[in-house]
């Protein structure tokens, strides 16, 4: 007549992990930091702009890998012809960095978002809620003022309408201690203003 989901955020979390667990049982993703693909290159992770702001890259694949440097002006250099020679990543990663420090980043939105280049803007939450991907999905809304998550999962056939109101620090604890159990008088001694 029914079942209980059990689903809980650390099932989730686990589940992530399984694509490393496998390129790590293959000898590909070493548990040292800085040594594996997808935390030591210099063409997988988040660098600094002029002006203060940040942007990532992710371009795992040759193909991918070979665009974002042509796109950089990279393309015929000769350091970053062997992208996965992992003794040369300290230096490339050096040299990403001093590129991207030399514009800020709507430069590099300009020049490399909507690309193959595997690359996106690092976001404030503020520009999150109006990116217009994110804004179309619908990811983020805000009740009161207040920036929140938009419900997930969606399901069609019940949506979960949008997120309620921030209640006040505190506005609800003796509701929630009366649910646990206590009574008004335990209440009380616990949170002398309720």
């Amino acid at each position: 007549s029914g079942q209980v989901i059990d689903a809980a955020i650390v099932d989730g979390s686990a589940n992530l992990m399984n694509l490393l667990l496998s390129a790590h049982a293959s000898g590909q993703q070493p548990f040292e930091r800085g040594r594996g693909l997808l935390d030591g290159p210099h063409w997988y992770g988040s660098y600094a702009c002029a002006a203060g702001a940040f942007v990532s890259v992710g371009a795992l694949e040759p193909r991918f890998n070979a665009l974002l440097f042509g796109k950089l002006g990279l393309a015929d250099d000769a350091d970053f012809r062997n992208a996965y020679d992992a003794r040369r990543w300290p230096r490339l990663r050096e040299r990403l960095a001093a590129l991207f420090a030399t514009q800020p980043r709507a430069h590099w939105v300009a020049l490399l978002e909507g690309s193959d280049a595997c690359f996106a803007p690092v976001l404030t939450p503020a520009e999150a809620l109006v990116h217009p991907h994110l804004a179309a999905r619908g990811v983020y809304a805000t009740r009161d003022g207040v920036l929140q998550a938009a419900p997930a999962p969606r399901f069609s056939a019940t949506p979960s309408g949008e997120p309620g109101a921030v209640p006040a620090r505190g506005e609800q604890g003796a509701q929630v201690l009366r649910e646990a159990g206590l009574d008004d008088a335990a209440i009380a001694r616990l949170v002398p203003s309720a």
